[in-house]
């Protein structure tokens, strides 16, 4: 085949619209991969596999080989789209030794990035204003689900403002300020878009378009109906909670504890887990294991 070679892997990066930290962490960690294997044009899953357990003697890290895995899989996407191969390896490879709670940095979203879900087109004023109160509970206070659809009117205090989040099985009750810009919103929710959506008396406080307490499933609906923003990546409710609990630690700094009493978590070890160590402390843990010659 003879690629195009027009585009660079660093534009491609570019134009799916990765951070320009991810972008940084897939060049870096494909420069080792290419070191490695000068010929990746020829590569098959099996060598994949075979590289990766190579690598696995080197480390004890299950990050840092999803890191390695996920950078693989975008440059074997830049390959089919330059036609530099007709075929993907490795797409549908999954390392099954990732614990299960671990946090894939690369794979979260940024506050600004997420600002732009609250920018979504829609058809009706009401739906509107109550998708928009929906999505401002996920991006700013970090609900999930679940929670967003339990909230009653006596949970959101606008003179003091804060939102009420019930406990769970799970997951600590908590107060959560508002966000400056929830204040106009709510407040116009819950004197128009409400009420008109409102059929029968009822203490819930997001209704569906039929007057009924939303669901979950209308909940990853409407964020389902975003994911153009961000093609090729995972926009789901649980990936925007675990978001901005990262953005809380990493773009805002704010302490540890504080950080776990926000997301509800039980514990502080859950919490710690999204933490990111900086670029220039990833690149020496991955100078430490795939050393360049």
């Amino acid at each position: 085949m003879n690629p195009t070679t027009e585009l660079s892997f660093e534009k491609y990066l570019h134009q799916m619209r990765h951070t320009a930290s991810t972008i940084k962490s897939y060049l870096f960690a494909n420069k080792v991969f290419l070191l490695d294997n000068p010929k990746p044009e020829n590569f098959t899953y099996k060598d994949v596999v075979n590289y990766l357990s190579e690598k696995s003697l080197e480390y004890d890290n299950s990050n840092t080989k999803v890191y390695l895995l996920n950078a693989m899989k975008k440059y074997f996407d830049y390959l089919v789209e330059i036609g530099g191969r007709d075929d993907h390896p490795c797409k549908n490879l999954h390392l099954r030794n990732l614990r299960k709670k671990e946090v894939i940095h690369q794979d979260l979203f940024t506050s600004a990035e997420l600002e732009l879900l609250m920018e979504r087109e829609e058809r009706y004023a009401d739906l509107k204003q109550k998708n928009q109160v929906i999505v401002s509970l996920l991006i700013y206070q970090g609900l999930n689900s679940a929670e967003i659809t339990a909230l009653n009117l006596s949970h959101i205090d606008l003179d003091a403002g804060t939102v009420f989040v019930k406990a769970s099985r799970k997951i600590s009750q908590r107060h959560l300020e508002l966000n400056n810009r929830q204040y106009r919103l709510f407040e116009r929710y819950l004197n128009e878009g409400r009420k008109n959506l409102l059929r029968e008396e009822t203490n819930a406080l997001i209704l569906g378009k039929l007057g009924n307490r939303i669901t979950v499933d209308d909940v990853h609906y409407i964020v389902s109906t975003a994911k153009g923003l961000f093609p090729d990546r995972n926009l789901t409710p649980a990936n925007i909670r675990q978001s901005v609990i990262a953005n809380w630690l990493n773009e805002k700094k704010i302490p540890l504890e504080q950080a776990q009493l926000m997301s509800g978590q039980k514990w502080i070890s859950t919490t710690v887990k999204y933490r990111q160590a900086n670029m220039e402390e990833e690149r020496e843990m991955m100078n430490k294991w795939f050393p360049l010659q």
